[in-house]
């Protein structure tokens, strides 16, 4: 098996920050990961909430928008991690 301080020490000459490639690579994904799981986040109120105006009297509400009951209905059945 080889020497700890020695693993240790050339991980410090390639990484100076002392962080691993594997721990690098991690913390560059956090902000992706965040901004994905917000982007759930918000999909799945929209969703919510179109189907409240959908089930609900809001047909005037749907005219608005151009969207028939019918399709409103089927884009909140839609998983909130499908666009």
């Amino acid at each position: 098996m080889a020497d700890p301080i020695a693993h240790r020490l050339s991980f410090r000459i390639v990484f100076p920050s002392g962080l691993s490639h594997s721990n690098a690579r991690i913390s560059g994904l956090v902000p992706g990961t965040r901004s994905t799981v917000g982007g759930w986040f918000a999909r799945s109120r929209q969703r919510r909430a179109l189907r409240e105006i959908a089930e609900g009297n809001g047909f005037h509400l749907l005219k608005d928008i151009g969207v028939s009951q019918e399709e409103a209905l089927r884009e909140a059945d839609r998983p909130f991690w499908r666009c």
